[in-house]
């Protein structure tokens, strides 16, 4: 699969991981509401495929990433991010089939009502189930954005427990500094004296 390394831009990686962290939790609180039937019968197909699409979004965004780890200077930090973005696979895979096992069970239900009772319990099964790996997914998409996060404003953050602002115009006075180093150095060019011609 060819990685995206960049989205109208702009590195891709930071623009598709804000899909997953909105969908995975969208489909985890979908994932509690389907445990009411009326309300499973009515949206439970539309979580089913949130999740699908967030599980689709989640691969590029993970690629995406791989590709951008190239470009960015390498710290434990970011190391850290990338390794945990790995961990959100199996736990959205799991979410995602456990979604369909409910979708399907109600299915069975309706086309083979003599075994209804064994089929509700196994409904009620897989509901849970679906339930407790929606939140796992999501407290795992949330340690994986926060991670990102750290890598990304690590300095930052380390300016602010410090109290070191950013002062008015200091972007400026550097900018200046930057084009006198550069017109010094070409100051600074050898003069080569001409040859004397022969007849000189």
């Amino acid at each position: 699969m060819t990685a995206i390394t960049t989205f109208g831009g702009l590195p891709a990686h930071p623009l598709f991981a804000h899909v997953p962290v909105v969908l995975i939790p969208l489909g985890a609180i979908g994932a509690v509401a389907m445990c009411w039937p009326k309300v499973r019968a009515a949206i439970g197909w539309w979580v089913v495929a949130i999740v699908f699409v967030a599980g689709v979004v989640t691969q590029l965004t993970i690629s995406a990433g791989q590709s951008l780890e190239e470009y960015v200077r390498e710290t434990e930090l970011v190391e850290r991010h990338a390794e945990m973005g790995e961990s959100i696979r199996p736990w959205l895979l799991l979410m995602f089939l456990a979604l369909v096992g409910v979708m399907l069970v109600d299915r069975f239900i309706v086309r083979k009502p003599e075994a209804a009772a064994t089929l509700r319990k196994v409904g009620v099964a897989v509901t849970v189930a679906s339930v407790l790996l929606s939140g796992v997914a999501s407290f795992t998409v949330f340690r994986i954005g926060h991670s990102g996060a750290e890598a990304v404003w690590e300095e930052t953050q380390q300016k602010i427990d410090r109290g070191e602002r950013h002062e008015e115009g200091e972007g400026e006075r550097e900018g200046d500094e930057r084009s006198e180093r550069d017109e010094g150095r070409e100051g600074l060019r050898p003069v080569v004296a001409p040859e004397a011609s022969p007849g000189g």
